[in-house]
């Protein structure tokens, strides 16, 4: 049986978790220059709203690019905060790994939709 005690993770594997994610990110980007072009590479703060106040909370890249005259977005958050608590008692935690969303879309023609699309269906 365990002592009780609360384990907290290690921080040298959370680094590693954090680094190899940021490096499977530019392995993608390199795969995308080989295949098309980049047309648009901007980088934002992500925020959130406790009450009437915003807090930053991460960041957020965008990447648009063409592939054989398709558009695509490729679109990564990093959350380093999270929104913990209910009601007034709201408050901001920093997490030990952050938390990476990457989603893929593509505009067909000339619509202004754009539509989700599976990473392993573009690579």
């Amino acid at each position: 049986m365990g002592s009780g005690r609360e384990k907290h993770p290690m921080k040298e594997i959370s680094d590693t978790k954090a680094s190899a994610k940021d490096d499977l990110f530019e392995e993608i980007l390199d795969r995308i220059e080989t295949a098309g072009e980049i047309t648009k590479d901007e980088e934002s703060p992500l925020y959130t709203e406790i009450g009437t106040e915003e807090f930053e909370v991460g960041r957020e890249r965008v990447v648009e690019f063409t592939v054989n005259k398709t558009e695509f977005k490729l679109i990564r958050k990093v959350e380093t905060h999270r929104l913990s608590g209910a009601g007034r008692q709201k408050h901001l935690e920093k997490m030990d790994t952050p938390r990476i969303d990457l989603g893929l879309k593509k505009r067909i023609g000339y619509s202004t939709d754009w539509q989700i699309v599976d990473m392993e269906d573009m690579f």
